[in-house]
């Protein structure tokens, strides 16, 4: 079904161009929104893959409006779609996200975050064709993190329905991060093949200027950082644009803002402040030009009342009014894109409340807001410490550069003289671009002082952070949607407004065309870090083969046998297993890499030393963990005096998979065949 889903999505894309008077490249993230809503909506009901069905009947709809349509109307669609399809800009997008997909095709799972939950829980979407049920969710100590992006992975990993391929998830992600990208591409003119090279693997390269993770993992904050930094171009993006697709693109991307990851909900909020002062800023500019052309009709007025005294014509006096932008409906509109997060990102928290899904970090954290329990780190001082040493001197990236390697204090005041530039050369207006710089300088540095926050608080245990080295990881991926962010929503008033600069010095001339993209190209050029980017792509290949065998050999005996046991429960239901462990070692690392083989099924461990056990406490302990089996691994302890009460047909044995039956007063074992 790979084909209907890609013709459909095409044919919707070319449909909404025509529609709305906007390029593809414009349409394709506001198109990847609706689509993502649809699959969330999907997801609830279990029914993921009702997209194919969607699809058939959208190609049939179009197919009968092409053989029975007007023909004059067939005829116009047909002359517009050829024209997009001829933009430089489409061209582009759709040979960069066809290379990424290809070249990512192979790529396994090897970052931790990925194993912990990203690629467990997709693989639990994939299995069970949409959200699991109560007490479900394949990562048990993430399960309100949002599903946003996993949707997308799960519609690439769905091309192929019959295998489990990692490599189509990360097709998926990194085309859900480009694609917020593609706008950049928009004023792309003429075909020069190198321009349009150049500008593909610019954007590709681009957020390794100030963050690595995304090209070996599923980052969702590179994620959140695509969206955001769109979404702010977009704010300021009104001009020419129907007011059903600027309102629209940003309810839109909002909407999915909140679902990418949970603190997707600041950056929807700085994102919602930035529009609420952009809007008082357009209404307070409107009454004024409103006012000086009701100054003006009141002259006209007079004047035509002096006409009419002496019997002159005062026709040509009328004066059109504007009506100010800050009308009712205007307000309304502004108010429904406020909105827009709030029923998605409210949507998913309910869900998580009624299937009793919670993230260990969530918990901590109420913890720190409604008890002492916690309180401050007493390493504060070392935090800020290295904080600092972190912010001023280490680089954004691990590799270096050919020529600049940037540090979050050196890209913060690079991003303000930035704009300072933009608002020298009256790239934008003068109002527009002291809200840009103050909401840049105040955005970044109230964000940063939420990530120190976070470390003497809620990561307050994690004392790799102690070091600058470790401290400037942090800061690199949690900064993420400032730096990078901030960075593509400089791009693009760049690239729509810096040819400007070239037009006049050079009009007819190569730099008139191209001047915006070579410059965007030598500073990506001279800030990325290509190392890392071209491991992403294609470098990877080399290690494919060892990760494997790494992996496979973070499998244990005592896990294989587990994960043979359950293979009888199969994959198209969620489920829970209680898997009592020996308490010999610690093996929290183990039993990640354990859950994401065992997806769908969710498993949560309990390392016990039975021989101290009490049945009644063994019972209340397998109640609490809401689970449906129980197994427990081979152990020299004597088992029997805690379990042989619970069974119903004789001696308990470890290593045997047990169904749970529970009446609420006593705990019965069925070993399952």
């Amino acid at each position: 079904m790979a084909i209907v889903n890609i013709t459909a999505f095409l044919i919707f894309l070319f449909m909404l161009s025509c529609f709305w008077k906007e390029s593809l490249v414009e349409v394709f993230p506001v198109l990847t929104c609706m689509l993502t809503l649809m699959l969330y909506a999907l997801a609830f009901g279990h029914h993921l893959d009702w997209i194919d069905g969607i699809g058939v009947l959208t190609i049939a709809l179009f197919a009968v409006w092409l053989v029975f349509g007007k023909r004059e109307r067939r005829k116009a669609f047909g002359r517009i779609c050829l024209e997009n399809a001829k933009q430089p800009s489409f061209i582009t997008a759709m040979c960069l996200l066809f290379v990424v997909i290809l070249c990512t095709s192979q790529k396994v799972v090897t970052w931790w975050d990925d194993i912990n939950f990203w690629a467990t829980d997709v693989k639990s979407l994939y299995y069970l064709n949409g959200f699991a049920g109560k007490y479900g969710n394949a990562a048990p100590e993430f399960g309100d993190y949002p599903p946003g992006g996993q949707l997308v992975k799960w519609w690439f990993l769905h091309f192929d329905p019959h295998e489990f391929r990692e490599g189509l998830a990360f097709a998926g992600y990194y085309c859900l991060n480009l694609i917020f990208m593609l706008p950049l591409l928009r004023k792309l003119r003429g075909r020069n093949v190198a321009v349009m090279l150049g500008m593909a693997a610019s954007l590709w390269f681009l957020p390794s200027i100030a963050e690595i993770y995304g090209y070996d993992g599923f980052c969702a904050d590179l994620t959140l950082a695509c969206i955001y930094g769109g979404f702010l171009f977009a704010v300021i993006d009104r001009k020419g644009k129907m007011d059903s697709f600027y309102y629209g693109r940003l309810a839109l991307y909002l909407s999915v803002l909140v679902l990418v990851k949970s603190v997707g909900f600041i950056w929807a909020l700085f994102g919602i402040l930035f529009f609420l002062l952009h809007q008082y800023g357009s209404s307070s500019q409107s009454s004024k030009v409103a006012g000086e052309s009701s100054q003006n009709e009141t002259a006209s007025g007079e004047s035509r009342q002096r006409g009419k005294a002496s019997g002159e014509s005062s026709q040509n006096g009328m004066v059109s009014v504007k009506k100010p932008a800050g009308n009712m409906k205007e307000w309304i509109r502004t108010l429904a894109v406020c909105a827009a997060p709030v029923v998605t990102g409210g949507s998913w928290m309910l869900f998580c409340l009624l299937m009793r899904r919670v993230t260990k970090t969530t918990t901590t954290a109420v913890k720190y807001m409604v008890t002492d329990e916690y309180g401050i780190s007493g390493y504060t001082g070392d935090f800020a410490k290295a904080f600092l040493r972190a912010f001023v001197g280490l680089p954004l990236h691990k590799s270096r550069t050919f020529v600049f390697d940037l540090t979050p204090l050196s890209f913060y005041l690079c991003i303000c003289l930035f704009v300072i530039l933009f608002y020298r050369k009256n790239l934008m207006p003068k109002k527009q671009g002291r809200l840009v710089l103050w909401f840049s300088i105040l955005s970044g540095a109230l964000f940063y002082g939420i990530i120190f926050i976070a470390h003497i608080t809620i990561f307050a245990t994690e004392t790799q952070y102690l070091e600058a080295s470790g401290m400037i990881s942090s800061i690199e991926r949690y900064g993420a949607p400032f730096t990078v962010g901030t960075l593509l929503f400089l791009a693009h008033i760049w690239m729509e407004c810096g040819g400007s600069l070239f037009a006049a010095r050079w009009k007819g001339k190569f730099p008139a065309k191209y001047g915006t993209c070579l410059c965007f190209l030598l500073f990506v050029g001279l800030t990325a870090e290509w190392q890392t980017g071209y491991h992403g792509l294609i470098g990877y290949r080399e290690e494919t083969a060892e990760q494997r065998e790494e992996r496979a050999k973070m499998t244990d005996e005592d896990a294989a046998l587990f994960l043979e046991k359950i293979k009888p429960l199969g994959t198209e239901q969620s489920t829970r297993i209680c898997y009592i462990q020996r308490d010999d070692e610690p093996r929290w690392v183990r039993n990640s890499y354990t859950n994401l083989a065992a997806s769908p099924i969710s498993v949560v461990y309990y390392a016990v030393n039975l021989n101290d056990a009490v049945p009644d406490w063994m019972a209340q302990e397998i109640r609490s963990s809401h689970a449906e089996y129980l197994y427990v691994e081979k152990t020299e302890a004597d088992i029997g005096n805690v379990f042989n009460n619970m069974t119903e047909e004789g001696e308990f044995l470890s290593e045997t998979l047990y169904h749970i039956e529970d009446d609420g007063t006593r705990l019965r074992l069925k070993a399952v065949q």
